[in-house]
């Protein structure tokens, strides 16, 4: 029975938004009565929405107190995500007073300081990682696996000084530089439309079935 409520309120919220962005705002006299209602129907569903973005730190706290207390591994981890959650919290929740103030300049430190050193070095580990599991994976056998490969090599010989010594004494639109950019506009912008293309029509078609109950079941 909780399944088939959940699925109606869906269907009903669903329903209610396609009706009224289809029907006109007025038809003669008459005003359409789901577009009077739409203000109303999306303040709830900020509030339901707010409820739900909730769970989400709520069941990270859970998950990483229950790793502190059985003292699984991560333990560290989630000492830091604690620590992170509690300082941004004191430092929003405490009124203006001493402790605001020490709870304001750990968040700074933390937030302003230390979260970006990690993830500058993170993102630069990464990025090294792909370039190196790239090489590694490449295997020019084939049209396309060629063309890949020609594209990364011009992308990321024109980052470097290296690729503006190999073409400087070509013209401008032969340069490293120039065709790297051409590469970004237009093949990887057409690349980029087209699977932003592709991706639109999944999660369409994903809140159809959704939206229809038609998705696969749990058996819970």
């Amino acid at each position: 029975m909780r399944r088939q409520i959940v699925w109606l309120i869906t269907f009903a919220g669903g329903l209610f938004f396609l009706l009224e962005f289809l029907l006109p705002a007025r038809i003669g006299r008459f005003k359409n009565p789901l577009t009077e209602c739409r203000r109303d129907v999306s303040d709830f569903l900020i509030i339901v929405g707010t409820m739900a973005f909730l769970l989400g730190p709520i069941n990270l706290v859970r998950a990483h107190v229950q790793t502190l207390r059985r003292k699984a591994a991560g333990r560290l981890e989630s000492v830091v995500f604690l620590l992170f959650l509690t300082v941004g919290f004191l430092a929003m929740a405490l009124g203006d007073t001493s402790a605001k103030r020490i709870a304001a300049w750990a968040q700074k430190a933390l937030f302003d300081g230390l979260l970006p050193a990690f993830f500058n070095s993170s993102m630069g580990l990464l990025g090294f990682y792909l370039v190196s599991a790239a090489y590694r994976a490449f295997r020019v056998n084939s049209l396309d696996s060629g063309l890949m490969m020609g594209s990364a090599l011009v992308i990321l010989l024109a980052q470097v000084p290296l690729g503006d010594w190999i073409t400087y004494a070509l013209p401008d639109t032969l340069q490293l530089r120039s065709l790297a950019q051409w590469v970004l506009l237009v093949p990887n912008t057409a690349v980029q439309r087209a699977v932003l293309i592709g991706a639109c029509g999944g999660a369409f078609a994903a809140g159809m079935r959704q939206w229809l109950g038609i998705g696969k079941r749990g058996t819970g």
